[in-house]
């Protein structure tokens, strides 16, 4: 488990279905970052997921690999592997979320 996902104790949460996409490129120079808005999502994202994702007017696919998942207040923010400091770059931002049960496929 990563060491943010560990220190907040949240490892799953509940969606609506849909959030925020926002993908960075770094240019050398600057990064440039595009954020695509209602990207269908499932209804549960944990920890250690790889989410296939459909966005964009040319529907672009991309598998969002989830390294993380912090929580602020009502809104969560779904971290990857290229997510930078300060939760910048790579992520999705879902409002409103909630911590999902444990799931019991592992049992």
């Amino acid at each position: 488990m990563p060491a943010a996902a560990a220190a907040a104790g949240l490892t799953a949460v509940t969606t609506p279905g849909r959030g925020d996409l926002t993908m960075c490129r770094d240019w050398f120079i600057y990064d440039s970052c595009d954020t695509y808005h209602h990207v269908a999502l499932p209804s549960r994202i944990a920890v250690g997921d790889q989410i296939p994702l459909v966005f964009g007017n040319s529907d672009k696919q991309y598998d969002f690999r989830v390294s993380g998942i912090h929580r602020h207040g009502d809104a969560c923010m779904i971290l990857s592997p290229h997510t930078g400091a300060h939760d910048s770059g790579e992520h999705i931002a879902i409002d409103p979320c909630k911590p999902a049960p444990a799931s019991t496929a592992a049992r």
